[in-house]
């Protein structure tokens, strides 16, 4: 048996045995326990009782919608059914989406490897989190990859970016991406297209939207967050993360590195992809409470995949420490523990960690191809390669 067949049997081993460990993790977790605010909330539309919380309620109970009113629209079409069949009818739809988003990540990395990432995708917690929980990530997720797959179709792209954006406001960290990478027509007809959508829905959602504007000054706030989630040690941390300032700096890093990934975009066409994946990685620290929700991590997935497949290409311990590298962030996003703030820096660790080895792993296969434009530039015919 060769060496790569050797590698390519122990992750399909690996692979199945991440399954089995990600259906007894999700078992044990509550089924559903977002999605059924989806029906919910369409259920508050047909009837004409108040679909959010009032602005002085506490918010963060059960079952409470968080999105754009027009968001629980396509949800009326689940009412006939009774909410713990919606319950089971989305799973089905996230594991498709799930299932669907992960072939188009691990599909092109080499045959040796596919089976490991498999294994990191499948017991990905917050893959796990979302799946069975049943939030939205997945579905703006999967809408974000779509818009820059389809970034030659502008109107498509726009579409499909405006949807994204609409679900989860944490994609608009892309909108400065796209500008700095020169797309700005897709940014212009998203812009319209959103405007578009939310009149032409307003008079449907007119009451719920104006209570949803009533309450973004709470939704801006952190405090309702670390009220739900109980997360107040270690002390040091708690003092910096519940700060007014904390997810301000955070949503300012996030931003200028995704602008910076624009820059790069537009310098560096041959790997435009794997810049809007740095940039897309970054998108939780967009909301002042992103850093603290799990589910949202499942934005670094398609980053995974391009620090992988380029990680695979060196040679030696280069290899290696690339890889190991790789592990650990996965790793530190695997780390869960209730009622303190550790897990959540380890998080933040290991998104920072990736982007930081996926630059470093782009400025190196840039090199090359540097010289070479330099050597043409000069008027010199390059070496070829043996």
């Amino acid at each position: 048996m060769t060496s790569a067949r050797l590698v390519w049997v122990a992750g399909s081993a690996l692979a199945v045995i991440a399954l089995l460990l990600a259906i007894l993790t999700a078992s044990a977790l509550p089924l559903g326990y977002d999605s059924k605010a989806y029906w919910l909330a369409a259920r508050h539309l047909v009837d004409g009782t108040p679909v959010f919380p009032a602005p002085d309620a506490t918010l963060g109970a059960a079952n409470e919608f968080h999105y754009l009113p027009v968001v629980a629209l396509p949800f009326v079409a689940a009412l006939p059914l009774t909410i713990d069949a919606f319950v089971w009818l989305w799973l089905a739809v996230q594991l498709a989406l799930a299932i669907a988003v992960g072939i188009a990540l691990i599909r092109p990395l080499p045959s040796a490897l596919r089976p490991w990432a498999a294994a990191g995708y499948c017991f990905f917690l917050p893959t796990v989190l979302e799946v069975t929980l049943g939030n939205l990530d997945f579905v703006s997720l999967a809408l974000a990859l779509l818009a820059w797959r389809w970034r030659s179709r502008l109107n498509t792209s726009a579409g499909a970016l405006a949807a994204a954006v609409g679900i989860k406001f944490l994609q608009a960290i892309l909108l400065p991406f796209y500008l700095d990478a020169g797309r700005v027509s897709i940014v212009l007809r998203e812009v319209v297209i959103g405007v578009i959508g939310l009149l032409v829905t307003l008079p449907l959602v007119w009451q719920p939207m104006l209570d949803y504007v009533a309450l973004i000054p709470r939704y801006a706030e952190t405090a309702w967050v670390r009220v739900i989630v109980q997360r107040d040690e270690p002390a040091f941390l708690a003092t910096i993360f519940w700060s007014d300032a904390f997810p301000l700096i955070l949503a300012l890093l996030a931003i200028s590195l995704a602008i910076f990934a624009g820059r790069m975009a537009r310098r560096d066409p041959e790997n435009e992809t794997a810049w809007h994946h740095v940039a897309l990685a970054l998108s939780p620290y967009l909301s002042p409470f992103g850093f603290i929700w799990t589910t949202f991590l499942i934005t670094t997935l398609p980053l995974f995949a391009v620090a992988l497949a380029r990680a695979w290409t060196l040679r030696g311990a280069t290899r290696i420490v690339a890889l190991v590298g790789i592990a650990l962030c996965w790793l530190l996003m695997q780390i869960v523990q209730l009622h303190d703030l550790l897990p959540i820096l380890w998080h933040l660790v290991g998104v920072l960690g990736l982007v930081a080895i996926s630059l470093a792993l782009l400025g190196r296969s840039a090199r090359p191809a540097e010289r070479e434009r330099r050597v043409l530039g000069a008027g010199v015919q390059p070496r070829q390669r043996a």
